[in-house]
């Protein structure tokens, strides 16, 4: 399924699950549409899900609409006759419908108060494009996973794990604002990409400029980088890090620059389910310079282990080891 497509089957369960809120608050709901509900509920996650995010939407608002206000207290004064409240039930459900529905606009898409709440995730081995309501893309490398809110006023996303390359349409009165690990980035009409690794988090501009917070600040222009650890202090950063060997993977490549070994088989592990590790820890210090292709595991370990003078061991289904000859 396209993005565009799950996006609109996403929006579909949605107001779905807005009907049945109205539906199911109506006094003296009829059974049969409560066998109808389990039933619709049952059919996936996803439409549990939708349900319940609705759901917790609601209530908010129903919070918000228990405030103690003169104009609701001097409503709740008037008690209707048991020949209106027949009426009065009809026109208050219709009336949810209408307010849901407005509210929907007003309060729950990506240009309402409350806005959109989004999570997407890709699998090891996995490249996605998401495009988001505003225009900005979202290129998600490898096992990530990012958690995206729009709304009146700010866009902004958390970079739960992995790596995300954004290109972000400039709004000077929404920022675009991405969270990762103890700092966040602040986008100044701008494409970048962002690293989140579980000792640091490392950014590096491809245009435009992007302001980076974390104990202290930085503006970044095209063509730098800045890595700040899990207290929020900048720290130098790994290496010989070049904009282009940073963004490599965009194109299925992996490019080292006098980098680890340790640290070339971590990134190579990233791609693949089988378990990377050396035979002896003194062999981590060897230097590893090269492009290679990310699908082409066998060769990449047979070439580094030629280059290194070392043995390539397959000791089980999910595990390699490099040794010495």
């Amino acid at each position: 399924m396209t993005t565009s497509a799950a996006t609109e089957q996403s929006e579909t369960l949605k107001d779905e699950a807005i009907e049945w809120l109205i539906r199911l608050s109506a006094e003296n709901c009829p059974t049969a549409d409560l066998q109808a509900f389990e039933q619709w509920i049952q059919q996936s996650a996803a439409h549990q899900a939708a349900y319940g995010e609705i759901a917790g939407r609601m209530g908010w608002l129903e919070r918000v609409t228990k405030a103690d206000t003169e104009t609701r207290n001097a409503a709740l004064r008037y008690r209707p006759t048991p020949q209106k409240q027949a009426k009065n039930s009809r026109i208050r459900l219709a009336t949810a419908a209408s307010v849901l529905l407005v509210l929907g606009i007003a309060t729950f898409s990506s240009e309402g108060w409350y806005g959109n709440h989004s999570h997407y995730q890709v699998a090891r081995g996995g490249h996605e494009t998401i495009q988001l309501a505003d225009g900005s893309r979202l290129e998600m490398n490898t096992d990530s996973e990012v958690s995206v809110l729009i709304n009146h006023w700010q866009r902004s996303v958390e970079v739960v794990r992995g790596e995300v390359y954004f290109s972000v349409v400039h709004d000077a009165e929404k920022p675009f604002i991405v969270t990762a690990g103890a700092g966040r980035s602040i986008d100044i009409g701008t494409e970048f990409d962002v690293y989140r690794q579980p000792e640091q988090v490392i950014i590096a501009v491809q245009e435009g400029s992007v302001r980076v917070e974390a104990k202290q600040s930085q503006d970044l222009i095209a063509s730098q980088a800045v890595a700040y650890n899990q207290d929020g202090d900048f720290i130098n950063l790994p290496g010989k890090l070049s904009l282009d060997s940073v963004t490599a993977w965009r194109r299925g490549k992996l490019i080292f620059d006098n980098r680890r070994l340790d640290e070339v088989l971590a990134e190579m592990g990233r791609y693949h389910n089988a378990h990377l590790r050396l035979d002896a820890p003194t062999l981590a210090s060897n230097k590893v310079s090269g492009t290679f292709f990310i699908d082409r595991l066998e060769g990449n370990l047979a070439a580094i282990a030629n280059s290194l003078n070392l043995t390539v061991r397959h000791v089980s289904a999910g595990e390699i080891v490099l040794a010495k000859r």
